[in-house]
């Protein structure tokens, strides 16, 4: 067993020998997954969480060899910081050690069997895939069509990991004198906000460049079609006509968006035709209806635009609306469309 003291001591969950009893109330606080005990120490394992809204940070330590096995279905990040001991993680093409001191981040897309020590002692930050992905899409102001995927470790000193535990630190402090189900949800809310965006900006993934606004320089012909497409979001592009008015084949454009944006032509234009109808939304005068707006943006089919919508958003195009202080908020005609 380890000497380093439990960070959410007063959040105790359990203390047992039971390789079944640990299991359930890992899969419970962490995810689904398969458990085997190798050659060592008796299993002597504890566990600590703290549940928020959707956000949960877990203290672990098995006093054993043993290995963690997710199944395919666990649909959460888990960001560990290791306070004692080793361990591996071992994905299909690398193993990544856990070190005191360092974060490893497991993906949910990516399939990794985790190997610890009996001193082997982990505070997990456990954040759900959609929430995370919600939060990229509303700072991005567009739909995520790739996962998001992290570096699989970050060293003691770096930046994000001094982050990381100094995070759980207060979060610990704030459940210790306020049992997190009796904080008022919107403090609870901008917490975990607050969290994302961190881990977001902090730790190196997939769309750390893009969230940078540094994107690499645009070739001319994306440059032109960017351009043309934002200049023409009431009217709607064709990928054909598009190519030829920016003098490249179509293969050459999509493969261009792709490349450069992120993103293919036809979905840069749906998000800036969401953002723009938020915009419009947020500035309409009194009385403006809803379908007002979505109409002047030739938006045909209204129901599938708005389930759009709230993918980037989190809310319908109602109550943004509603939420435009120079709208009557009380206007019944605003709630014309879902």
């Amino acid at each position: 067993m380890g000497t380093t003291p439990f960070l959410l001591q007063k959040h105790a969950i359990v203390r047992t020998d039971s390789q079944e009893l640990i299991r359930e109330h890992v899969a419970h606080y962490l995810c689904p997954h398969r458990m085997r005990l190798f050659d060592g120490p008796r299993l002597a394992s504890r566990l600590s969480a703290v549940n928020f809204d959707q956000l949960a940070i877990i203290e672990l330590q098995y006093g054993a060899n043993v290995e963690i096995d997710p199944v395919e279905a666990s649909n959460v990040y888990l960001f560990r910081i290791t306070l004692e001991g080793q361990g591996t993680i071992v994905y299909a093409d690398r193993q990544v050690s856990m070190v005191q001191g360092g974060v490893t981040v497991t993906s949910p897309c990516q399939g990794a069997l985790i190997q610890t020590s009996p001193n082997c002692h982990n505070i997990i930050v456990r954040v759900p895939r959609h929430r995370l992905e919600q939060r990229l899409s509303c700072r991005l102001e567009q739909r995520i069509d790739l996962p998001i995927l992290f570096d699989h470790y970050f060293p003691e000193h770096y930046p994000g990991t001094v982050f990381l535990l100094n995070t759980i630190k207060y979060f610990a402090r704030i459940t210790d004198s306020l049992h997190p189900q009796n904080a008022p949800h919107q403090q609870i809310k901008l917490m975990e906000e607050y969290l994302y965006d961190s881990l977001l900006g902090l730790f190196m993934n997939n769309y750390t460049q893009r969230l940078s606004g540094h994107p690499s320089p645009l070739p001319h012909y994306v440059k032109a079609a960017k351009t043309h497409i934002e200049q023409h979001l009431k009217q709607g592009i064709e990928l054909n006509t598009l190519a030829a008015l920016v003098g490249v084949s179509k293969r050459t454009l999509q493969y261009g968006f792709q490349e450069f944006m992120g993103l293919s032509p036809k979905a840069y234009f749906t998000q800036q035709r969401i953002k723009s109808v938020h915009q419009a939304l947020l500035d309409a005068p009194r009385g403006y209806r809803v379908t007002d707006v979505i109409m002047q943006h030739g938006i045909n089919s209204p129901g599938h635009f708005s389930a759009q919508y709230r993918e980037v958003y989190g809310v319908t195009p109602v109550q943004t609306l509603q939420s435009n202080r120079a709208h009557t908020t009380g206007n019944a005609l605003a709630n014309a469309f879902p």
